[in-house]
């Protein structure tokens, strides 16, 4: 069964319910990727966005044109009692992805069908995502409820160290799933990674035009496709490549710009879950292993 948690108020508190409930996962995430995480016990002065890693490249422009996330961010180290250094290059260092994106980078399959009788006035869109399964102390996805005291309240799949859900439904009715983090650039240089996203389209908008208007302007970079659906059936891809936006209205499914993801041991990566977004009855549902897990917003 998924671990699921609830996150409420100002996006600092929202960090601080995440990082309290999942601490130990969040250290565990730190040590697979060979990061310190032991917090130093000196209260510090210090500004949030100073430091090698905070004061220049992905994660100055993270802090600066994601303010809420960050806020969550810090929160989440400060509960878990972990180095907010350390959190943060977890973010940043998925933008490579293969290895280095974990989770975020397997093998994974993403669509959008459409429901409903010939005729009809209003089409109904499914979205749908395979989860894949975590290999050895790697911590597995969690379910997050989100209730922020500005903007909309949402349900996500996640990791227990990521700000921003990996796929999610809003109260609203928007839909947004995010494909696997492709080939790209580790470094602290550059952009925020193109999955903050998701979290900012569920807490911001209610439908798709919005929505679809404010990934063409952030400041991200990756190689990914980000599925987005409302409640009046409409659906669209957004496929990020390197810094560059493309839209595509109307589809809904995974582009792979610039090659096929690599096979994992000659094989289809395992898939630990189905996961299933109902728009327009703000419903998501997570099949795995016979155990049906259901959440609504209605």
């Amino acid at each position: 069964m998924r671990t699921v948690i609830e996150c409420a108020g100002h996006p600092r508190d929202m960090g601080l319910a995440q990082g309290g409930a999942l601490a130990s996962s969040i250290r565990r995430a730190c040590d697979e990727a060979g990061l310190p995480w032991r917090r130093s016990r000196m209260p510090s002065l210090r500004a949030l966005n100073v430091g090698p890693l905070r004061g220049s490249g992905a994660g100055r422009e993270l802090f600066r044109h994601f303010p809420h996330q960050a806020e969550r961010l810090e929160g989440l180290a400060r509960a878990a009692n972990v180095s907010l250094d350390s959190v943060l290059a977890l973010h940043l260092r998925v933008r490579a992805g293969g290895v280095e994106g974990g989770l975020l980078s397997r093998r994974t399959w993403l669509r959008a069908r459409s429901e409903g009788s010939p005729g009809a006035d209003r089409k109904q869109t499914i979205l749908e995502r395979s989860l894949p399964a975590g290999t050895g102390a790697e911590p597995g996805w969690v379910l997050r409820e989100s209730r922020p005291a500005v903007g909309f309240r949402s349900i996500e799949v996640g990791l227990p160290w990521l700000v921003p859900g990996v796929a999610g439904l809003n109260e609203a009715g928007l839909a947004v799933m995010a494909g696997p983090v492709l080939w790209g650039d580790s470094g602290v240089g550059g952009w925020p990674p193109s999955a903050l996203l998701v979290q900012e389209c569920l807490q911001r908008f209610e439908d798709l035009s919005g929505a679809l208007d404010w990934c063409r302007k952030r400041p991200v970079e990756g190689e990914q496709s980000i599925v987005l659906a409302d409640a009046a059936g409409a659906v669209a891809t957004v496929i990020v490549t390197g810094r560059e936006r493309r839209i595509q209205e109307g589809e809904g499914e995974l582009y792979l710009e610039g090659g096929e993801l690599p096979a994992e041991d000659g094989a289809e990566a395992a898939s630990a879950g189905h996961l299933l977004l109902d728009p327009a009855g703000r419903r998501l549902r997570l099949e795995e292993a016979g155990t049906v897990i259901a959440m609504d917003l209605s």
